[in-house]
């Protein structure tokens, strides 16, 4: 089958609608992430100048930990995709199940590598003595926060969408963001003023208060759908 320049400009309605109907929660959703990241740096940058390097190292560390969890997430949202798309609901189910154990054992050896590498990351860096003390315990709390990556990753960013429950991410990372960790740290920060790893610690306490929503919205399995459309016989 050749692929011409015509497929390009063809405008399925089904399609069209489908590819909105999908999309825009997701994009919603990475919208309130991506700007919820940025109230955390924020409150961060308000806690001095020590604050702000450690959390940056902390935040690259972070992030590189991670990697191995987003693409277990991406991973899983093919893998359950592809079983939803052929019809064997059942199948889909079974694998969502494994991938979410197996995102608990790669969050949690995520976590110990990160643990692992602290010396090297210290050995590396040129911190003030607080920075180095901030740096310290930002690491302890990413390594914990690994897992709680890892599972909603798997689930909201992969085994959800897979199967169109899109709504439920951008509504769970909204509630969490919004309504609970900016403003708690927030409040941590400015009014309270509470240490910086204590500040620290609640602004990533989104991962992890997530989890029982996402565990109780996983074992409803309204993501078991398929999505596909079939053409009319004709």
């Amino acid at each position: 089958m050749k692929l011409k320049f015509t497929f390009l400009l063809h405008d399925d309605t089904r399609l069209r609608d489908d590819f909105w109907k999908y999309t825009t929660p997701v994009l919603g959703n990475e919208i309130v992430w991506g700007v919820g990241f940025s109230m955390y740096s924020v409150i961060i940058g308000h806690l001095g100048s020590d604050a702000v390097a450690a959390n940056s190292i902390s935040g690259i560390v972070k992030n590189l930990a991670a990697c191995f969890c987003l693409g277990l997430g991406s991973g899983a949202g093919i893998i359950v995709g592809n079983e939803l798309g052929a019809g064997r609901l059942d199948q889909a189910k079974e694998y969502g199940g494994r991938l979410c154990r197996l995102s608990v054992l790669c969050g949690a050896a995520s976590g110990g590598v990160l643990l692992a590498l602290c010396p090297l990351i210290f050995a590396v860096t040129d911190l003030s003595a607080a920075a180095d003390h901030y740096l310290k315990w930002m690491l302890v709390m990413c390594s914990c926060y690994m897992v709680g990556k890892s599972v909603n990753s798997t689930t909201i960013g992969g085994i959800f969408c897979a199967g169109g429950d899109v709504g439920f991410g951008f509504l769970c990372d909204t509630v969490t963001m919004w309504c609970v960790t900016v403003p708690m740290g927030m409040l941590a920060a400015f009014v309270l003023k509470l240490p910086v790893p204590a500040v620290y610690l609640i602004v990533n306490l989104d991962e992890m208060i997530k989890l029982p929503a996402v565990y109780r919205h996983y074992k409803k399995y309204k993501w078991v759908k398929n999505l596909t459309v079939k053409e009319d016989a004709k």
